[in-house]
């Protein structure tokens, strides 16, 4: 059974395994660890910061992750989500169980937008976002700049 949990140190390796297997399937130019060092310091850049960040667990296996970096007092960034093939959709929905974690934790904390890049070649990702509110945004018109590891993404806005 699938549980999610506010993230702990000792995953720091198998959230910087889960990223990467998604990150460099192949269809994109690779990325690695210093093209995103807030994965080696989850703590410290995520809920330090006034952000959270969440593992999908079965068992004591970490299966999914999800973080929300805060960029200002009223703007987050959704990062890191990414759910290993077998626990997404049914029957774990697995991505919808840590999505709604983040979001009841961004509503709480107040809040209005949360933004986020995603490859543009992952149209299942796009379908998720828009299901869930978000919509596709020009990144001219972002409220804020912030670092993603890939030039041809595109980006997604959700006003709460």
């Amino acid at each position: 059974m699938v549980t999610i949990h506010p993230f702990e140190d000792s995953f720091t390796q198998d959230v910087i395994e889960l990223v990467l297997h998604f990150q460099n399937d192949g269809t994109r130019p690779l990325v690695t660890v210093a093209d995103q060092p807030d994965l080696l310091n989850i703590t410290g850049e995520y809920i330090n910061k006034g952000g959270n960040f969440w593992i999908a667990k079965d068992a004591n296996k970490l299966v999914g992750s999800i973080g929300l970096m805060r960029a200002r007092s009223d703007v987050a960034i959704l990062k890191k989500f990414f759910v290993y093939e077998a626990y997404q959709g049914w029957p774990c929905h697995t991505g919808r169980k840590l999505y709604d974690q983040l979001l009841a934790f961004a509503k709480e904390r107040r809040f209005q937008t949360i933004l986020l890049d995603t490859p543009s070649n992952t149209l299942r990702a796009h379908k998720f976002y828009e299901k869930a509110g978000f919509r596709k945004i020009a990144e001219e018109h972002l409220p804020l700049s912030f670092s993603h590891p890939y030039k041809d993404c595109d980006f997604f806005v959700l006003d709460l």
